[in-house]
This record gives C-alpha cells, structure tokens and sequence, in this order.
C-alpha cells in the first residue's frame, strides 16, 4: 500500500480498506491512516469530502464515514474552500453520529466563522432532513 498521490487514489484505497474490515478487522484501514502523514491536505481533504457525500454505499455509510471522520480527528486536514460549499455537499448524507466532521470543522475555520457560516446557512431554503442536521451541528459544538 502506497501513499495516495491523487484523492481519487485515496477514495479507492480507503474504500477497499474498509471493505477488508471483516476479514482483517481495521488494521488495514489503520495503516492506510499511518501513511497519510506525508499526503498533502488537499488529497485528503477532497477525499473525505467524496465519502460524505457518497450515497453509493448504503451499507457501509456509518463505517466510511466513521473512519473519514477519525482521518479528519488524526490528520487535521487545512482547507479554505468555503464552509456553506462543504455543508450544502455532505449535510443531507452526513451521519450524524459522526461526531468528528462538525469537530474538524470548528478546528479548520474556527468558532466565529463557523456561528456565522451556520447562520447564513439556515437562511437558506432547507429541507427537514438538512435543518435537523445543522441542528445536530449546533448542538456538537454548543452553538
């Protein structure tokens, strides 16, 4: 296993690392992690992005998302594509069990930003589903 050179490359390996945890349990997945540390943000960061946004993978929703969002608690991957791009692409799918992603959030673009992105945000025209994730957002992060 190599280090991903491209997001895509890190989305198939990630994938293929988690469709092994029932025969391997996470070791894989943990040393996919491991070798993380040397891929830059924005290989990372875009790979995350696509598995919280995948809603091709029913089964194993929780899972992916569960260990993107322990890659996002490990490896702190810095953005600044815009925070209301993020939401409007992964709220409606996001777990909300995830913990990690409304975290790493508050971590990349800090408190002030984030109360002030979820504001405009609610102002748009949501859907149930959307306005009860931010929810779940605000009461992560005590907003």
């Amino acid at each position: 296993m190599n280090p991903p050179k491209t997001s895509e490359d890190f989305i198939l390996e990630f994938y293929h690392s988690i469709d092994l945890i029932d025969t391997l349990g996470d070791l894989r997945i943990r040393q996919f992690i491991t070798r993380l540390e040397k891929v830059a943000d924005t290989i990372i960061f875009n790979g995350i992005i696509k598995i919280f946004e995948d809603t091709s993978r029913e089964k194993t929703l929780y899972l992916d998302q569960k260990y993107a969002g322990i890659i996002l608690q490990k490896i702190n991957p810095k953005t600044e594509i815009d925070l209301t791009y993020i939401l409007n692409s992964t709220i409606a799918n996001w777990n909300k069990s995830v913990e990690e992603f409304p975290f790493w959030i508050k971590e990349n673009y800090g408190m002030i930003n984030v109360k002030a992105k979820i504001i405009d945000f609610e102002r748009q025209d949501l859907s149930d589903l959307q306005k009860d994730k931010i929810k779940t957002i605000k009461w992560w992060l005590q907003i």
